[in-house]
Protein backbone atom coordinates (compact mmCIF):
# COMPACT_ATOMS: atom_id res chain seq x y z
CA UNK A 1 0.00 0.00 0.00
CA UNK A 2 1.93 3.17 -0.66
CA UNK A 3 1.94 5.56 1.73
CA UNK A 4 3.51 9.29 1.29
CA UNK A 5 6.64 10.25 2.33
CA UNK A 6 6.68 12.30 5.70
CA UNK A 7 8.68 15.81 5.41
CA UNK A 8 12.09 15.05 7.08
CA UNK A 9 11.68 16.14 10.81
CA UNK A 10 13.24 18.29 13.07
CA UNK A 11 15.46 16.23 16.10
CA UNK A 12 13.81 14.70 18.84
CA UNK A 13 11.19 12.86 16.38
CA UNK A 14 9.37 9.73 16.52
CA UNK A 15 10.67 6.98 13.17
CA UNK A 16 7.93 6.92 10.61
CA UNK A 17 5.79 3.76 10.79
CA UNK A 18 3.85 2.28 7.98
CA UNK A 19 0.49 3.98 8.39
CA UNK A 20 0.48 3.14 12.36
CA UNK A 21 1.08 -0.32 11.67
CA UNK A 22 3.31 -1.28 14.93
CA UNK A 23 2.66 -2.69 18.05
CA UNK A 24 1.47 -0.88 20.48
CA UNK A 25 3.27 0.61 23.85
CA UNK A 26 3.21 -1.86 26.93
CA UNK A 27 0.98 -1.87 29.34
CA UNK A 28 3.27 0.12 31.87
CA UNK A 29 3.46 2.72 29.34
CA UNK A 30 -0.49 2.70 28.81
CA UNK A 31 -0.93 3.90 32.34
CA UNK A 32 1.61 6.79 32.12
CA UNK A 33 0.21 10.19 31.53
CA UNK A 34 0.87 12.46 28.38
CA UNK A 35 -0.65 15.07 25.75
CA UNK A 36 -0.04 15.50 22.26
CA UNK A 37 -1.55 18.45 20.60
CA UNK A 38 -1.74 18.83 16.80
CA UNK A 39 -0.93 22.25 15.23
CA UNK A 40 -1.91 22.85 11.76
CA UNK A 41 -0.51 25.76 9.98
CA UNK A 42 -1.16 27.03 6.26
CA UNK A 43 2.22 26.28 4.90
CA UNK A 44 3.03 23.38 2.98
CA UNK A 45 5.75 24.63 0.70
CA UNK A 46 8.20 26.42 2.97
CA UNK A 47 9.79 23.09 4.29
CA UNK A 48 12.75 25.22 6.16
CA UNK A 49 9.71 27.23 7.54
CA UNK A 50 7.99 24.38 8.84
CA UNK A 51 11.27 22.45 10.39
CA UNK A 52 11.87 26.25 12.51
CA UNK A 53 8.55 25.81 13.81
CA UNK A 54 9.32 22.29 14.82
CA UNK A 55 12.64 23.52 16.30
CA UNK A 56 10.65 26.53 18.10
CA UNK A 57 8.63 23.60 20.06
CA UNK A 58 11.30 21.13 20.53
CA UNK A 59 13.32 23.83 22.27
CA UNK A 60 10.51 25.09 24.59
CA UNK A 61 10.32 21.75 26.12
CA UNK A 62 8.05 19.34 23.83
CA UNK A 63 9.29 16.70 21.34
CA UNK A 64 8.12 16.66 17.99
CA UNK A 65 5.79 13.42 17.16
CA UNK A 66 5.60 13.87 13.59
CA UNK A 67 5.35 16.15 11.08
CA UNK A 68 3.66 16.35 7.67
CA UNK A 69 3.55 18.83 4.99
CA UNK A 70 1.83 19.08 1.96
CA UNK A 71 2.51 20.65 -0.68
CA UNK A 72 -0.67 20.86 -3.03
CA UNK A 73 -2.82 21.56 -0.23
CA UNK A 74 -0.12 24.35 1.14
CA UNK A 75 -0.65 22.86 4.75
CA UNK A 76 1.01 21.55 7.18
CA UNK A 77 0.68 19.64 11.03
CA UNK A 78 2.88 19.57 13.39
CA UNK A 79 2.49 16.61 16.61
CA UNK A 80 4.21 18.20 19.69
CA UNK A 81 3.98 15.65 22.58
CA UNK A 82 5.10 15.83 26.40
CA UNK A 83 4.19 14.40 29.63
CA UNK A 84 3.94 17.98 31.18
CA UNK A 85 1.11 20.11 30.29
CA UNK A 86 3.29 23.57 31.20
CA UNK A 87 5.81 22.65 29.08
CA UNK A 88 3.66 21.50 26.05
CA UNK A 89 1.53 24.88 26.84
CA UNK A 90 5.06 26.52 25.69
CA UNK A 91 5.62 24.59 23.17
CA UNK A 92 2.29 25.35 21.03
CA UNK A 93 2.50 29.18 21.77
CA UNK A 94 5.93 28.96 20.58
CA UNK A 95 4.89 27.15 17.36
CA UNK A 96 1.99 29.16 16.57
CA UNK A 97 4.01 32.64 17.45
CA UNK A 98 6.25 31.96 15.06
CA UNK A 99 3.66 31.05 12.21
CA UNK A 100 1.75 34.36 13.11
CA UNK A 101 4.90 36.05 12.32
CA UNK A 102 6.09 34.25 9.36
CA UNK A 103 2.54 33.63 7.19
CA UNK A 104 0.09 35.93 5.33
CA UNK A 105 -3.38 34.27 4.60
CA UNK A 106 -3.78 37.13 1.99
CA UNK A 107 -1.68 35.48 -0.36
CA UNK A 108 -2.46 31.70 0.37
CA UNK A 109 -3.94 29.86 -2.30
CA UNK A 110 -4.76 26.07 -1.33
CA UNK A 111 -6.90 23.23 -2.57
CA UNK A 112 -7.75 22.63 1.27
CA UNK A 113 -10.09 24.94 3.35
CA UNK A 114 -8.63 26.66 6.07
CA UNK A 115 -9.89 29.94 8.20
CA UNK A 116 -6.84 31.28 9.30
CA UNK A 117 -2.82 31.03 9.50
CA UNK A 118 -2.97 28.58 12.21
CA UNK A 119 -5.80 27.23 11.27
CA UNK A 120 -6.27 24.61 14.39
CA UNK A 121 -4.82 23.42 16.91
CA UNK A 122 -6.25 20.04 18.48
CA UNK A 123 -5.62 18.63 21.97
CA UNK A 124 -5.55 14.97 22.46
CA UNK A 125 -4.83 13.12 25.79
CA UNK A 126 -2.75 9.98 25.44
CA UNK A 127 -2.13 7.20 27.82
CA UNK A 128 -3.94 7.99 31.48
CA UNK A 129 -4.85 11.29 30.71
CA UNK A 130 -8.67 12.63 30.23
CA UNK A 131 -10.27 14.20 27.56
CA UNK A 132 -11.34 16.90 30.14
CA UNK A 133 -7.64 17.86 30.73
CA UNK A 134 -7.14 17.87 27.31
CA UNK A 135 -9.51 20.94 27.41
CA UNK A 136 -8.34 22.51 29.94
CA UNK A 137 -5.12 22.77 27.88
CA UNK A 138 -7.03 23.80 25.03
CA UNK A 139 -8.72 26.76 26.78
CA UNK A 140 -5.16 27.93 28.08
CA UNK A 141 -4.02 27.83 24.23
CA UNK A 142 -7.17 29.42 23.19
CA UNK A 143 -6.69 32.54 25.31
CA UNK A 144 -2.93 32.67 24.37
CA UNK A 145 -4.12 33.03 20.50
CA UNK A 146 -6.83 35.62 21.79
CA UNK A 147 -4.54 37.75 23.01
CA UNK A 148 -2.03 40.59 21.34
CA UNK A 149 1.79 40.14 22.72
CA UNK A 150 5.12 41.26 22.22
CA UNK A 151 6.43 41.01 18.81
CA UNK A 152 3.52 42.64 17.19
CA UNK A 153 1.54 39.26 18.34
CA UNK A 154 -2.03 39.68 16.65
CA UNK A 155 -5.09 38.46 18.69
CA UNK A 156 -6.99 35.87 16.68
CA UNK A 157 -10.57 35.19 17.51
CA UNK A 158 -10.68 31.95 18.77
CA UNK A 159 -13.62 29.55 18.09
CA UNK A 160 -13.89 26.02 20.75
CA UNK A 161 -14.95 22.94 20.08
CA UNK A 162 -15.28 19.68 21.61
CA UNK A 163 -14.35 19.52 25.56
CA UNK A 164 -12.87 22.81 25.32
CA UNK A 165 -16.64 23.99 25.25
CA UNK A 166 -19.83 22.57 27.84
CA UNK A 167 -21.54 21.91 25.02
CA UNK A 168 -18.84 19.88 23.21
CA UNK A 169 -19.03 21.10 20.01
CA UNK A 170 -17.92 18.62 17.25
CA UNK A 171 -15.23 20.36 14.82
CA UNK A 172 -17.45 19.02 11.60
CA UNK A 173 -20.47 21.87 13.05
CA UNK A 174 -18.22 24.39 13.98
CA UNK A 175 -16.36 24.43 10.43
CA UNK A 176 -19.84 24.07 8.65
CA UNK A 177 -20.53 27.64 10.70
CA UNK A 178 -17.45 29.43 9.99
CA UNK A 179 -17.95 28.80 5.88
CA UNK A 180 -15.26 26.02 6.31
CA UNK A 181 -16.72 24.16 3.11
CA UNK A 182 -17.87 27.38 1.18
CA UNK A 183 -14.72 26.81 -1.37
CA UNK A 184 -15.99 23.45 -2.08
CA UNK A 185 -17.38 23.84 -5.29
CA UNK A 186 -14.53 25.39 -7.00
CA UNK A 187 -12.16 23.13 -5.11
CA UNK A 188 -10.01 25.88 -4.28
CA UNK A 189 -9.60 28.71 -1.34
CA UNK A 190 -7.96 32.01 -1.97
CA UNK A 191 -7.71 34.14 0.90
CA UNK A 192 -9.95 34.77 3.55
CA UNK A 193 -12.89 34.18 1.41
CA UNK A 194 -15.93 36.72 1.51
CA UNK A 195 -18.65 33.74 2.56
CA UNK A 196 -15.95 32.69 5.77
CA UNK A 197 -15.61 36.39 6.53
CA UNK A 198 -19.09 36.84 7.04
CA UNK A 199 -19.82 33.25 8.67
CA UNK A 200 -16.90 34.76 11.38
CA UNK A 201 -19.07 38.27 11.80
CA UNK A 202 -22.47 35.92 12.14
CA UNK A 203 -20.55 33.49 15.15
CA UNK A 204 -18.97 35.23 18.12
CA UNK A 205 -15.73 33.61 18.70
CA UNK A 206 -15.85 32.39 22.58
CA UNK A 207 -12.04 34.15 23.14
CA UNK A 208 -10.76 37.29 21.29
CA UNK A 209 -11.93 39.83 18.93
CA UNK A 210 -15.13 39.82 17.09
CA UNK A 211 -13.47 41.44 13.96
CA UNK A 212 -11.49 39.33 11.54
CA UNK A 213 -8.30 40.47 10.59
CA UNK A 214 -7.77 39.36 7.01
CA UNK A 215 -3.92 38.40 7.22
CA UNK A 216 -4.12 36.10 9.92
CA UNK A 217 -7.67 35.04 9.75
CA UNK A 218 -9.25 32.61 12.98
CA UNK A 219 -7.97 29.94 14.71
CA UNK A 220 -9.95 27.12 16.24
CA UNK A 221 -8.82 25.39 18.54
CA UNK A 222 -10.26 22.10 20.63
CA UNK A 223 -10.04 18.92 22.15
CA UNK A 224 -11.35 15.54 21.33
CA UNK A 225 -9.46 11.86 22.10
CA UNK A 226 -7.30 11.11 18.70
CA UNK A 227 -8.51 10.88 15.26
CA UNK A 228 -6.94 9.12 12.60
CA UNK A 229 -6.68 11.43 9.13
CA UNK A 230 -6.84 8.59 6.23
CA UNK A 231 -7.00 10.07 3.02
CA UNK A 232 -7.05 7.72 -0.56
CA UNK A 233 -6.17 9.42 -3.81
CA UNK A 234 -8.53 8.54 -6.86
CA UNK A 235 -7.39 9.26 -9.93
CA UNK A 236 -8.99 8.17 -14.21
CA UNK A 237 -6.54 8.42 -17.39
CA UNK A 238 -9.68 9.19 -19.29
CA UNK A 239 -11.66 11.68 -17.39
CA UNK A 240 -11.77 15.24 -17.37
CA UNK A 241 -11.34 16.98 -13.92
CA UNK A 242 -14.59 18.13 -13.70
CA UNK A 243 -16.13 14.76 -14.22
CA UNK A 244 -13.63 13.83 -11.81
CA UNK A 245 -14.79 15.78 -8.86
CA UNK A 246 -18.21 14.78 -9.15
CA UNK A 247 -17.79 11.33 -8.58
CA UNK A 248 -15.09 11.51 -6.09
CA UNK A 249 -17.61 13.91 -4.13
CA UNK A 250 -20.26 11.42 -4.45
CA UNK A 251 -17.77 8.98 -2.99
CA UNK A 252 -16.45 10.81 -0.36
CA UNK A 253 -20.19 11.74 0.95
CA UNK A 254 -21.35 7.73 0.66
CA UNK A 255 -18.66 7.11 2.43
CA UNK A 256 -18.79 9.85 5.34
CA UNK A 257 -21.23 9.04 8.48
CA UNK A 258 -23.51 11.54 7.30
CA UNK A 259 -24.18 10.34 3.49
CA UNK A 260 -25.09 6.82 4.94
CA UNK A 261 -21.59 5.41 5.64
CA UNK A 262 -19.55 4.14 8.48
CA UNK A 263 -20.16 5.25 11.70
CA UNK A 264 -17.43 8.06 13.16
CA UNK A 265 -16.68 9.12 9.55
CA UNK A 266 -16.15 12.99 8.07
CA UNK A 267 -14.94 12.95 4.98
CA UNK A 268 -13.87 15.81 2.13
CA UNK A 269 -13.11 15.00 -1.72
CA UNK A 270 -10.45 17.70 -2.57
CA UNK A 271 -8.03 18.26 -5.89
CA UNK A 272 -4.76 16.89 -5.35
CA UNK A 273 -1.88 16.07 -7.38
CA UNK A 274 -2.24 12.95 -9.72
CA UNK A 275 -6.44 12.83 -8.87
CA UNK A 276 -8.96 13.65 -6.06
CA UNK A 277 -8.39 12.55 -2.78
CA UNK A 278 -10.89 11.74 -0.16
CA UNK A 279 -9.77 12.98 2.65
CA UNK A 280 -11.11 11.16 5.84
CA UNK A 281 -11.30 12.09 9.16
CA UNK A 282 -11.59 8.37 10.86
CA UNK A 283 -13.34 9.66 14.86
CA UNK A 284 -12.89 5.91 16.60
CA UNK A 285 -11.00 3.57 14.59
CA UNK A 286 -12.17 0.99 17.29
CA UNK A 287 -15.72 1.66 15.77
CA UNK A 288 -14.50 2.27 12.18
CA UNK A 289 -10.78 0.90 11.06
CA UNK A 290 -9.29 2.17 8.35
CA UNK A 291 -9.63 -1.49 6.56
CA UNK A 292 -13.69 -0.50 6.48
CA UNK A 293 -13.42 2.56 4.83
CA UNK A 294 -11.04 1.37 2.48
CA UNK A 295 -13.05 -1.47 1.53
CA UNK A 296 -16.11 0.65 1.13
CA UNK A 297 -14.49 3.18 -0.99
CA UNK A 298 -12.95 0.75 -3.26
CA UNK A 299 -16.34 -1.13 -4.08
CA UNK A 300 -17.38 2.61 -4.74
CA UNK A 301 -14.26 3.37 -6.83
CA UNK A 302 -14.93 0.41 -8.60
CA UNK A 303 -18.99 1.39 -9.52
CA UNK A 304 -17.55 5.17 -10.38
CA UNK A 305 -15.45 3.63 -12.67
CA UNK A 306 -12.31 5.10 -11.18
CA UNK A 307 -8.87 3.69 -9.87
CA UNK A 308 -7.94 4.14 -6.41
CA UNK A 309 -4.11 5.22 -7.01
CA UNK A 310 -3.37 5.44 -3.57
CA UNK A 311 -3.89 5.32 0.44
CA UNK A 312 -2.12 6.84 3.56
CA UNK A 313 -1.91 8.45 6.88
CA UNK A 314 -1.04 11.67 8.01
CA UNK A 315 -0.06 11.25 11.41
CA UNK A 316 1.06 7.97 13.74
CA UNK A 317 -1.32 6.33 15.95
CA UNK A 318 -1.43 7.45 19.67
CA UNK A 319 0.40 4.24 21.17
CA UNK A 320 3.02 4.97 18.93
CA UNK A 321 3.20 8.73 20.03
CA UNK A 322 2.89 8.03 23.34
CA UNK A 323 5.48 5.58 23.25
CA UNK A 324 8.04 7.82 21.98
CA UNK A 325 7.10 10.48 24.06
CA UNK A 326 7.71 8.51 27.29
CA UNK A 327 10.92 7.47 25.69
CA UNK A 328 12.35 10.48 24.45
CA UNK A 329 11.52 11.85 28.12
CA UNK A 330 13.45 9.00 29.75
CA UNK A 331 16.56 9.70 27.08
CA UNK A 332 16.26 13.40 28.28
CA UNK A 333 16.51 12.97 31.81
CA UNK A 334 19.46 10.00 31.30
CA UNK A 335 21.35 12.74 29.83
CA UNK A 336 20.63 15.58 32.14
CA UNK A 337 21.41 13.47 34.67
Amino acid sequence: REMRQMAEPRSPVAPASEGGSVMGPPAAAAGRWAMAVHVYVSEGRDRALISRLSAAGAAAGAFVANEFVDAAYHRAGVTLAASDAGRLEAAVAAVCQQALAALDLRTHEASHPRVGVVDHVSCSPLGSATSEEAGKLALRVGRFLSLSGPGDKPALPVYLYGAAREDGRSLAELRRSLGYFSGASKGLWTGLSDEMASAMRDLAPDYGPSDVDSQYGAAVVGAVPWVTNYNLLLASASMDQADLMTRCRRIARLTSTRGGGPVAVETMALPHEHGVEVACNLLDTATTPPSEVLARVRALVDAEGLRLAGDYFTNKRPEEVLAFTLAAEEASRGSIG
